[in-house]
């Protein structure tokens, strides 16, 4: 059995949720290489399991966003708090308890909840409609926070000082009692009287200790001998992880989207499990040079934690022929050489046009981007006549053609839907980013790329250069000769088997499982 450890932890603390009214919810992805690592495996009908060791009150509606939810977990709070697995459920605001003459006034982002004329209280809701959090105000002072689960019970309550700053978090039972006390300024947890029979000590210096002493009973009653624990390395777990499961059963996964930069202590922690996987050759590299200056014996396996699938491609169903640039990890000055140099093979080729793709929010990307794009559009779209006569009518039937655009996409499915009708993929990172290259293969479609990677051959399915002056040269490859882009799309093709999820999980399988039955 393969125990899956995600690390789904919040930017602050990293065992507190990370539920939030829909209106503070950032327009980023929740993907990582636990959520499609775990897919893999559901759809090739092998059994797994995960264990979540952070308060995720909203864990069930969050599983069914990424197609897990029916896979069997262990939620270390759900034990700690006697909460049993269930559908999510919404919670009417009008069930419960409210004063009398209680005046609902509702807005966009809340309900607000006139109790008396000194006292009100919020109602906050998340993206799915579920009630994240009520929130009690005195003389215009926050009091309380009831944070409620996504099954319908409320889940732990939080309080605050005279001045609105939090003081402690009550974590509550399925029955209403409070069984452990977050102290917020120090860290500190306690144990209610009623449960201290329930664990080892009454009180504890932080959370961390606390999480540590839960995930040891876990592996202690519910795993088995060959059982395979596969976590995502995370500098926060780290240790706990590898202080409670045995080496010769740990697997760390190295994952581009998390962990950016390998710090000699997050690699101090992972050098206890014998497998590693690796998503980039940067980060292969690293834990190779780690590995030999240690002289350590870790067995490591770069996969894609990404599988393909044959995605629609209808570029050639387009009038237009689009080219899809990913401006994400490059440079302002890289941006503007780029854009140069594709300005005049846009104007001489009729067409063609360009779409800027990129996860970030709109409202970060540069000004002069935004503004430049605009004065390029406005440029071509320009044009005289000879007559005001002649001007009025063009005018009247005249649509700006936008030459150059950038696209917002933040989710999977937005950059699946762009990459549906582009011609050629463009990402001059010195690290291409994996899951576009594995998009781009999915679809059919070649990419331009300045580094090597194993998903790209060159003038195969894709067109390796050596400077930006090359792109250009790049494009006519596979714009101007469709057998080469012809044989890209049957290359790629070919390639969605092998990256295939199945594929996929027999690699790991070999790596892990094969070495625990040959140690057998």
């Amino acid at each position: 059995m393969k125990h899956f450890i995600p690390a789904w932890y919040s930017d602050s603390s990293w065992w507190k949720d990370k539920a939030v009214p829909f209106y503070n919810k950032k327009l980023m992805t929740e993907f990582d290489d636990m959520i499609s690592l775990m897919n893999m495996h559901v759809e090739n009908n092998i059994e797994i399991t995960f264990i979540v060791l952070n308060y995720i009150p909203d864990l069930r509606t969050f599983l069914h966003r990424h197609n897990l939810f029916e896979v069997s977990y262990t939620s270390l709070f759900d034990e700690i708090q006697g909460f049993h697995h269930s559908t999510p459920k919404a919670i009417d605001y009008r069930d419960l308890d409210w004063p009398e003459n209680t005046e609902f006034v509702f807005t966009p982002y809340l309900i607000k909840c006139i109790t008396s004329t000194l006292s009100y209280s919020n109602i906050y809701f998340n993206q799915d409609g579920y009630i994240v959090w009520i929130e009690d105000f005195e003389n215009d002072t926050k009091k309380r926070r009831y944070l409620f689960d996504d099954r319908g019970w409320l889940s732990a309550m939080r309080t605050f000082d005279d001045k609105g700053n939090e003081l402690e978090q009550h974590y509550m039972t399925i029955d209403g009692d409070c069984i452990l006390i977050e102290n917020i300024r120090d860290g500190s947890i306690s144990v209610n009287d009623k449960y201290k029979h329930r664990f080892n000590k009454e009180k504890y210096d932080n959370m961390s200790e606390f999480v540590e002493e839960q995930l040891s009973k876990y592996v202690r009653y519910q795993f088995n001998n060959g059982d395979i624990v596969i976590a995502a390395s995370d500098i926060r777990h780290n240790k706990i992880i590898s202080n409670q499961v045995r080496n010769e059963n740990l697997c760390f996964t190295i994952f581009t989207g998390r962990n950016k930069n390998l710090s000699e202590k997050e690699l101090e922690f992972i050098r206890k499990g014998k497998y590693w996987l690796v998503d980039s050759q940067v980060n292969e590299y690293a834990l190779m040079n780690y590995r030999n200056h240690h002289a350590l014996n870790n067995q490591m396996m770069m996969i894609t934690p990404y599988d393909t699938q044959v995605l629609p491609n209808r570029s050639s169903q387009t009038y237009e022929t689009y080219i899809g640039l990913w401006i994400d990890g490059l440079t302002d000055t890289d941006i503007h050489q780029v854009l140069q140099i594709m300005i005049q093979y846009l104007k001489n080729n009729e067409g063609y046009r360009l779409i800027l793709l990129t996860r970030e929010d709109l409202m970060n990307v540069s000004i002069w981007i935004k503004e430049e794009i605009i004065a390029i559009n406005s440029k071509f779209n320009d044009f005289d006549s000879e007559s005001d006569g002649v001007q009025l009518f063009i005018e009247e039937d005249h649509v700006d053609i936008e030459l150059i655009k950038i696209k917002h996409v933040p989710y999977e499915i937005d950059l699946i839907e762009t990459i549906s009708i582009l011609r050629v993929m463009i990402d001059l990172n010195i690290e291409p980013d994996l899951y576009l290259q594995i998009c781009s293969i999915s679809a059919g479609i070649p990419q331009i790329n300045i580094s090597k990677t194993d998903y790209v051959k060159n003038r195969v399915n894709g067109y390796i250069i050596t400077s930006k002056e090359e792109i250009l040269s790049a494009l006519d490859y596979f714009l101007l000769h469709l057998k080469n882009w012809n044989y890209s799309f049957a290359y790629s093709i070919k390639l969605v088997d092998e990256y295939s999820s199945f594929n996929i999980v027999q690699k790991l399988n070999r790596l892990i499982e094969g070495d625990v039955l040959n140690d057998k």
